[in-house]
């Protein structure tokens, strides 16, 4: 039986091939077998790993997106949490001041 295994990796096919890496369809180069049933005949091939398609560089996109948005909203939370607790502080140093007049005004 014959070797029917090749390279599997887009990168390894390419460099085998001297492929360029932008222009040329690795799918094309890739070892494919006849398999014949009856009287008809269809070819089999693997999958080609690592293949940057448009719906991995969406796919990229969108988590990049998706991530930028997650920052954004984490800073804008930190940003209304902050004023929150300085507004929180200035209430109790200013209860704390009027308590302590209180307390100086019945010494007198």
């Amino acid at each position: 039986m014959p070797n029917r295994l090749f390279k599997k990796r887009r990168n390894k096919i390419a460099a085998v091939f001297g492929l360029d890496s932008k222009k040329d369809d690795v799918c094309k180069y890739v070892a494919k077998r006849e398999i014949k049933r009856g009287d008809k005949t269809h070819y089999k091939a693997p999958k080609v790993q690592r293949l940057i398609t448009e719906k991995r560089l969406r796919r990229k996109k969108l988590i990049k997106r998706e991530k930028l948005q997650r920052f954004k909203t984490s800073k804008e939370d930190a940003a209304k949490y902050e004023k929150l607790i300085s507004q929180y502080v200035k209430e109790q140093k200013a209860a704390r001041a009027a308590a302590t007049k209180a307390k100086a005004e019945e010494k007198k």
